[in-house]
């Protein structure tokens, strides 16, 4: 299950990074939490397709289409760990984003139910009781 999971987050970035949120959702629980850090420029949770889409919306008026590349990928239990470089250009403010994330996904079955986000590659690798692969 892990491979899989693992695809399909990656399959998830691709599919983000062509424009397709639509296809992101799909593979999300109508009851997803996406919580994002509180040094974020929008701190806070986030929950259900409506408030991931509004969170969404608020990021994209900002900065336009957002591009993730990630970087690594780390799959443990129900949880897949990727740091990804984040860029975009806000078409109207020209407002630019480069940096890195640690978006941790936690899936219930194929169903992705939590979307946890960091600047802390340890601190997110801790979230899910993987302290070992912190540091390397």
């Amino acid at each position: 299950m892990s491979a899989e999971r693992e695809q399909l987050v990656r399959d998830g970035y691709e599919a983000w990074n062509r424009g397709d949120r639509s296809w992101v959702l799909e593979h999300m629980r109508e009851d997803v939490e996406w919580i994002t850090p509180p040094e974020d420029p929008d701190p806070g949770t986030y929950r259900g397709h409506e408030g991931i889409e509004t969170y969404w919306e608020q990021w994209r008026a900002a900065v336009g289409q957002l591009n993730f590349s990630p970087e690594e990928v780390v799959t443990r239990g129900d949880h897949v760990v990727v740091t990804a470089l984040r860029s975009g250009r806000g078409e109207h403010s020209g407002l630019q984003v480069s940096d890195r994330v640690i978006q941790v996904f936690t899936f219930e079955g194929e169903k992705c139910v939590r979307v946890s986000e960091h600047y802390d590659r340890d601190k997110a690798l801790r979230e899910i009781g993987a302290e070992g692969l912190a540091e390397q």
